[in-house]
Parts: structure tokens; C-alpha cells; sequence
């Protein structure tokens, strides 16, 4: 889920697959479109539903959000990150664009889809059907037929994980673990994404880039499931890369694959007040590490593990009265566990935890300001 930066409209996906035998899977192959929902925020925090409409795709995972203009009036632009597909139900991964008005109201951006590729069905190296060869599903947990592909929802080896606009709104970026790609996509006028710039990591060839976020100089940081691992499973090799983006959409590379000795290294949040720490859950590993920013952009690890946390999902980072925080959604135990964040070292200090959440459906999606 995400907020709109006046904090005025919250937007959530909605993937409308489900499983089969009561969730036990394997998936369905029900090409059930997705959607996106719209809630209007209260100075209270309540929440209003106030649109909902397709999200253009199967398997709905990311939104991006880019905020109004000068002009109270304008829009808000989002899109949605489509991770399912293809398969039977003949859509490809995609981006779809929408225009958000004060209300909440979604109307689609006209002609704004673009595909994604999500990799080979077959073959070796970047296959979902060689990862499940390979054993990721023993690692995992999640039983071998999940990962077999065309499925929705898709395999989660090789489908894309994060959308985000860039902080100047103008580029859209989306990682892709399957291809272990980036794609880096103009935002023309009209906000239509043109042509992507697409950078592929040189090597290994395995599922790895997946979430990301920018520091306060607009370098994009972002987690990588197995760094420089060549099989899969490889438990302990969660690493971090860092890039600038040229106007172009190019990347170059600043720091790459640097470790952090957790498994599955899915989310990462950047400190929001001085930005000179960011915090990158492991899943697997139930764990969150600590890394040190440059204003260059450079990355280096502080702590390995700098909290413990029960299948940590996603992360949030929010500013109040010149102190930071970091929120992270335990899927393990239906919690959502908060930490003040030392501006001095970036240590965490934990803070009473929220509890409430289903331990058993995988929570996942947060949002704070």
C-alpha cells in the first residue's frame, strides 16, 4: 500500500487470486484481474473507502505514487505494478497508469500500459521451472508446484517485485527478480511511460533484484535475494546494490552486492531525517540489517543483524519532532514492530510492538507519515 505525499488518499492492491484446496495451493489458474482500491485518510487517521477499479492486470504487488502539482486540482498520478501472467491467462506482466482526483476517484491513463518480461518458462538460469529444479521451494517452504510457471499467482522466483517513481516523478523504475533486471521508464507529458531503459545485471544470471528505494541525493538502492550467489537455494547471501540514474534511465553501478548475511533480503527503508541509514528486512532469516549511506551513494554495512524480527514483509520509516522510526510488518506473529532509530549510529531501539494481524495470512503492506 501506498500514500499520496499530502497524506490525504491511501491506495492498496488487491490481487483477487486465491488458492486452491482452502490455501493449501497449488495455485489457481483463475485469471481473475486484479484491483486497486482508493481510501481517503482523516486528520484521525480513519479511513474512507472511496474508489476501487481493475488494476489492469493478474496479481497486483506495487503501486507507485506521484503527488499533485502547485494546483490543489491536479491529479494524483499512480501506477500499479501487474506481477502476474503469462500463462493461460494470456496477460504479460505489466505497468497501468491512473489519475486520482482529491476524492479518490481512479480513472485509467489511456494507452499506459507496458509490458514486463518476466523471463523464459523454460530452460536454465533465469526458468522458473529450473529454480524449482533447484530447490528454492525446499527453502522456502512453499510446496514445488507454486513454482511451476504461467500460474496466477505467478511464481514468485522470476515474477516483478517493486514499482516506484523516481523523486524528481519524471522516471518510473521497476526491478524484476526472474531476469534480474531493472527497467527504468520516461514519464512523458501526457504521463504515459515511453521507451525503458533496461539494465540487466551482468551476472549470475539467477533471480535477485528486488526491492528498492532512493536516498536524499536520488541514488536508487536496491536488495538483492542472492547477491552474487550462483544456485539457488542460497541461504545467507541477501546484499544491497547501489546506482545513479541519468536522465537517459541509465545506471551505473556504485556499490555492488554488498552483503548482509540474511536470507531473502526483500524491503528496504531509508532513515527519513539526515537519510544516512537504511534498513533491509531478511525474511527468511528473520532479521533486519543496518546499512550506512554516503551522500555519494555508496552503501556499507553497519549490522548484519541490527533487530530481530518474525518474517519480516515490508518496511516503513516516518519523522516526528526530530526523531525517526522504523516500522516492519512480522508476518510471523501478526505484529507490526516499531523501533526509534539512533540518528548518532543507526542503532534501533525497540518500542512496543502492535499486535492484531493474522499470523497465518501473510500479512503484508505498510504505510506511515
Amino acid at each position: 500500500m501506498q500514500l499520496d505525499p499530502e497524506h490525504d488518499l491511501l491506495f492498496a492492491v488487491n490481487t483477487e487470486s486465491v488458492k486452491a484446496n482452502n490455501g493449501a495451493g497449488p495455485y489457481n489458474q483463475d485469471c481473475a484481474q486484479g484491483t486497486i482500491t482508493s481510501f481517503r485518510v482523516a486528520s484521525d487517521g480513519t479511513l474512507t473507502v472511496a474508489d476501487r477499479v481493475s488494476s489492469g492486470g493478474l496479481f497486483p504487488n506495487s503501486l507507485a505514487v506521484l503527488g499533485r502539482g502547485h494546483d490543489p486540482q491536479d491529479p494524483v498520478l499512480v501506477y500499479v505494478l501487474n506481477a502476474g501472467g503469462p500463462g493461460n491467462c494470456a496477460r504479460m506482466p505489466n505497468i497501468t497508469g491512473y489519475r486520482v482526483n482529491k476524492n479518490g476517484q481512479m480513472q485509467p491513463v489511456v494507452h499506459s500500459e507496458r509490458s514486463i518480461d518476466p523471463g523464459p518458462s523454460s530452460g536454465s538460469g533465469v526458468s522458473c521451472l529450473a529454480a524449482s529444479a533447484q530447490g528454492f521451494a525446499a527453502l522456502t517452504g512453499a510446496p514445488t508446484a507454486d513454482f511451476l510457471c504461467g500460474l496466477n499467482p505467478p511464481s514468485f522466483l522470476r515474477s516483478p517485485a517493486q514499482v516506484k517513481f523516481t523523486p524528481e516523478g519524471d522516471q518510473l523504475v521497476v526491478t524484476v527478480k526472474g531476469t534480474n533486471t531493472i527497467y527504468v521508464f520516461p514519464v512523458e507529458a501526457n504521463d504515459k511511460p515511453g521507451n525503458p531503459k533496461i539494465m540487466q545485471a551482468p551476472g549470475p544470471a539467477l533471480p535477485s533484484f528486488f526491492g528498492f528505494t532512493f536516498d536524499k541525493h536520488e541514488h536508487l538502492l536496491v536488495t538483492e535475494l542472492f547477491g552474487t550467489a550462483t544456485t539457488i537455494p542460497a541461504g545467507g547471501k541477501g546484499a544491497v546494490s547501489s546506482f545513479s540514474v541519468a536522465e537517459s534511465g541509465g545506471l551505473a553501478s556504485i556499490s555492488s552486492h554488498v552483503g548482509d548475511g540474511g536470507t531473502a533480503a526483500c524491503w528496504i527503508a531509508l532513515e527519513p531525517t539526515a537519510g544516512k541509514y537504511a534498513y533491509v528486512a531478511n525474511n527468511l532469516s528473520a532479521s533486519i540489517s543496518s546499512y550506512a549511506v554516503g551522500t555519494n551513494g555508496s552503501v556499507t554495512l553497519i549490522a548484519a543483524v541490527a533487530a530481530a524480527a518474525s518474517g519480516p514483509n515490508d518496511l516503513a520509516t516516518a519523522a516526528e519532532a526530530g526523531a525517526s522510526f522504523l516500522y516492519v510488518v512480522e508476518a510471523g506473529t501478526g505484529t507490526v514492530g516499531a523501533f526509534q532509530i539512533n540518528l548518532t549510529n543507526g542503532s534501533l531501539i525497540p518500542l512496543s510492538a502492535a499486535s492484531g494481524l493474522p499470523s497465518t495470512a501473510g500479512a503484508q503492506g505498510l504505510a506511515a507519515f
